[in-house]
């Protein structure tokens, strides 16, 4: 039973793990089209990164040691969850910056097009 627990626990943390791994793909893209990306925010992302990997592995050693570090587990996926809903409202907004764009360029009055 415990080594099933354990087997569990593990499939859970590399699900985790590719989570993370897929919201940060999505946060490079997001930040090479995002013309105000600042070095704070790409600190942060750094920061993000090193807090996540740090806490996944005294987890996963943790599980491997016998440990059921259950609420560590449910502070890494609350760390993912925050992470998610920052990257959708990110998307959200490089979406409406680029309908504001494609709306301009299709305005038949050009003139009024001031560069920001």
């Amino acid at each position: 039973m415990r080594r099933e627990r354990r087997r569990v626990a593990l499939a859970y943390l590399l699900a985790l793990r590719g989570d993370f791994d897929g919201l940060l793909g999505m946060a490079r893209v997001i930040a090479v089209l995002s013309p105000g990306v600042a070095a704070v925010q790409e600190f942060e992302r750094l920061r993000l990164t090193v807090n996540f990997l740090w806490r996944y592995r005294i987890i996963r050693m943790s599980v491997w040691a016998g440990y059921a570090p259950l609420p560590q587990m449910d502070g890494l996926s609350n760390l993912i969850s925050g992470f998610s809903v920052r990257l959708e409202a990110a998307m959200k907004e490089l979406g409406e910056r680029a309908a504001l764009v494609a709306e301009m360029v299709s305005s038949p009055d050009r003139r009024r097009i001031h560069p920001v």
